[in-house]
């Protein structure tokens, strides 16, 4: 496991789920990174980008990887965030709720992947005051 500290000192960031659509989570969880300050990568299957960001249609297709990865996917979409993830040097996977299952969580720790399950990022951001000074450059 990693912990929510660790996790949020990272810096390139993959949201697996952004979209375009401003009233979904994927959405809200991408914007609020980007404004702390997070160099963010949007992951969507389909949409050509997210807030003028280009959006990647998976992890292995990043140039230069990323640190840690966002997961607002369904548990089904998951598995295969959970493949690439272990692909690329396996990132820590923050699941947010909704995201997981025991089965994901199993596949995760199978693979060696550092995993969060549960806690939203943007109620640990609100609660730890925003992204860690020390993580920011």
């Amino acid at each position: 496991p990693i912990t929510v500290d660790a996790w949020l000192r990272k810096r390139r960031i993959a949201v697996c789920g952004a979209t375009p659509k401003r009233d979904r989570w994927g959405y809200r969880v991408f914007r609020r990174l980007l404004d702390e300050g997070y160099d963010v990568v949007p992951v969507h299957p389909l949409a050509p980008h997210v807030d003028q960001i280009p959006c990647y249609a998976g992890l292995t297709e990043i140039p230069g990887g990323v640190d840690a990865v966002s997961v607002i996917t369904p548990p089904s979409a998951s598995m295969g965030v959970l493949r690439d993830a272990a692909e690329i040097g396996r990132p820590p996977c923050w699941f947010q709720p909704g995201a997981s299952s025991s089965e994901v969580l199993a596949e995760a720790a199978r693979l060696g992947i550092p995993t969060i399950d549960g806690p939203c990022v943007l109620i640990e951001l609100d609660r730890t005051g925003g992204r860690p000074r020390a993580a920011r450059s």
